[in-house]
């Protein structure tokens, strides 16, 4: 089965491309590949399987391992990306648009310039568009990023104390939602779930695969269950240690294993 290539531009740009035929690559290397707009260098940062929900016609195609050339002229490019970000900074506040250029990126043909911006809503940005055209003298796109990925590009430190795990190792952003906050038995306050980009931490997919699979098969909270002839109610379970906290019908308050459990109702 064939692999898909995340290929990494710069801190916020990433394209997953297929192999070409015969073409061998690994993890770090710096490759060339073509996309149906523009050609450009990158590094590869992620190797997955090919699934059945990947659009293989619209993958960029790599065509071969990048040269010293092809990586010294990625490193000019980007020296000169910086005037052209300080010059799409200038055109945003001139037309006084509610967005933020974060980053320019000239690709390696220095026919096409990505522009990237953040704007806390959908911005009409056709008068810019046609500025920087005419500024640059080049094709230009426009790139909307959300808060996760500026953080990955700022970087910073967690509450754990350790470099933002988007800034260090993490090439791709999964789904984060409150169902998992919930699994594992966290509490809702935003100043311990959320991370440093105002959304759900990614951490929290870290061990949300065990936590389910610990959960499964264990009475739910509520549940009516019976051991060793007592009834009671389960009013608390710790998945952990497999174990869950009844509420007898004597008020009294038990801690049982779930394998003791006789039956639930």
């Amino acid at each position: 089965m064939s692999d898909v290539y995340t290929v990494q531009i710069n801190e916020l740009l990433t394209f997953d491309c297929l192999a070409g035929a015969g073409m061998t690559v690994a993890r770090n290397d710096w490759v060339c590949f073509r996309s149906d707009r523009f050609d450009d260098v990158g590094r590869v940062v992620r190797i997955r399987p090919l699934t059945s929900d990947f659009d293989e016609r619209q993958a960029p195609l790599l065509l071969r391992s990048a040269s010293l050339v092809d990586q010294s002229r990625v490193n000019e490019n980007r020296c000169r990306a910086s005037a052209l970000r300080d010059q799409a900074r200038a055109c945003v506040k001139a037309l006084g648009l509610p967005m933020r250029v974060v980053a320019a990126h000239l690709t390696a043909g220095r026919d096409l310039v990505l522009v990237v911006f953040t704007a806390p809503g959908r911005v009409d940005f056709r008068d810019l568009l046609r500025d920087l055209r005419s500024a640059y003298g080049l094709r230009v796109e426009l790139r909307q990023i959300g808060p996760r990925d500026q953080a990955a590009m700022v970087g910073g430190l967690g509450t754990c104390g350790r470099e933002l795990c988007c800034s260090t190792f993490l090439t791709n952003f999964v789904n984060i939602n409150v169902k998992m906050v919930k699994m594992q038995g966290l509490s809702l306050n935003p100043s311990s779930v959320m991370g440093a980009c105002g959304r759900l931490k990614c951490c929290l997919e870290y061990e949300y695969e065990g936590y389910r699979d610990l959960l499964r098969g264990m009475p739910r909270i509520g549940t009516r269950c019976t051991c060793d002839g007592c009834d009671g109610r389960v009013v608390d379970a710790n998945p952990m240690t497999q174990t869950v906290t009844l509420q007898l019908e004597d008020r009294r308050i038990v801690q049982v294993p779930v394998a003791d459990l006789n039956s639930n109702r």
